[in-house]
């Protein structure tokens, strides 16, 4: 799952710009139903890269792709979702808002105070097997 994330602080994050696939979310809560079928192993790492596009104060709006492939390169059958897990220091991600709609690629974290976060997303399947951590983006507001 290629990640990216946009803010409106004094600097900047890193993150790879894809495509916008579900509706905006600016509340921090998720809506919509998805069909989940059995799995066997782990989904596949999600990755971080490119500069963001600017948005308001104090938010930050993330999209990302969603994975396709387990780790053990087998279709992904049962994707029930995404985790942004974020923290003021790097790889020490404190906080952790559940986005439990596999079919969102768009999310937007608002209401956060200045300063610089730290974010990585993952995924997860109906069974609660989470994906191993996304490339981190860092985001000044």
């Amino acid at each position: 799952m290629d990640a990216a994330a946009s803010n409106t602080g004094t600097g900047s994050a890193t993150a790879t710009t894809i495509a916008d696939t579900g509706p905006a979310n600016t509340k921090g809560s998720s809506t919509g139903t998805t069909a989940t079928t059995a799995i066997t192993s782990t989904l596949t790492p999600p990755v971080a890269s490119t500069p963001p596009m600017q948005s308001t104060p104090a938010s930050i709006t993330f999209s990302w792709v969603p994975p396709t492939q387990n780790s053990d390169g087998s279709p992904i059958s049962n994707l029930a979702g995404y985790k942004i897990h974020y923290g003021t220091s790097s790889t020490e991600y404190t906080q952790t808002l559940a986005v439990a709609n596999a079919g969102l690629t768009r999310f937007v974290l608002d209401n956060l105070p200045s300063g610089t976060y730290y974010f990585a997303i993952t995924a997860f399947n109906a069974q609660g097997l989470e994906s191993p951590l996304s490339g981190e983006i860092t985001a000044k507001l």
